[in-house]
């Protein structure tokens, strides 16, 4: 399964190249920590145009086989200081499990807020955010179809971007 991982990722980055070109893009990554009924842990890479209010982001989940994706609109995104900025976000997540006997598949709202600090003429970039993610699906158990809720779901990211 890393592999199917691996392919989506991969056709992920390639589809999107053109709405990059014309903007400067901050590619990076990041760690988070989810405060949920199932608490995980997550690495993430990130991407960010100052052309478009939205953020992109893969998370690759520790210890598990999954894979998300999240969309956020930054549709506050103001300056508090000389290098540092705060944003107010809402999106959509889109997440995939996949064991040898079980799998899931998940979306959900994004709702969130955070920080972003700037270093080296706003080419470093590093960020705090914390968003409620309520999700909904379906997962499969030992060949049993069973609903995923999960209203409680906190994920928490400190992350990195460059920016080219």
């Amino acid at each position: 399964m890393l592999m199917l991982k691996q392919k989506f990722l991969l056709c992920f980055i390639l589809l999107f190249p053109a709405f990059f070109l014309s903007a400067r893009t901050g590619l990076g990554g990041a760690f988070s920590y989810s405060l949920s009924t199932e608490p995980h842990t997550a690495a993430s890479f990130s991407v960010r145009t100052d052309f478009s209010p939205w953020s992109l982001l893969a998370n690759v989940h520790f210890n598990e086989n999954t894979l998300s994706l999240f969309f956020d609109n930054w549709f506050v995104n103001e300056r508090l200081a000389e290098h540092a900025d705060y944003f107010l976000l809402w999106g959509m997540s889109f997440g995939s499990t996949f064991e040898e006997n079980d799998a899931a598949i998940c979306t959900g709202a994004r709702f969130g807020a955070g920080f972003d600090f700037f270093f080296l003429n706003r080419r470093l970039e590093t960020f705090v955010q914390a968003v409620w993610n309520p999700y909904l699906g379906l997962k499969k158990e030992d060949g049993d179809y069973a609903p995923v809720l999960r209203p409680v779901n906190f994920p928490c990211s400190a992350g990195l971007r460059i920016w080219f």
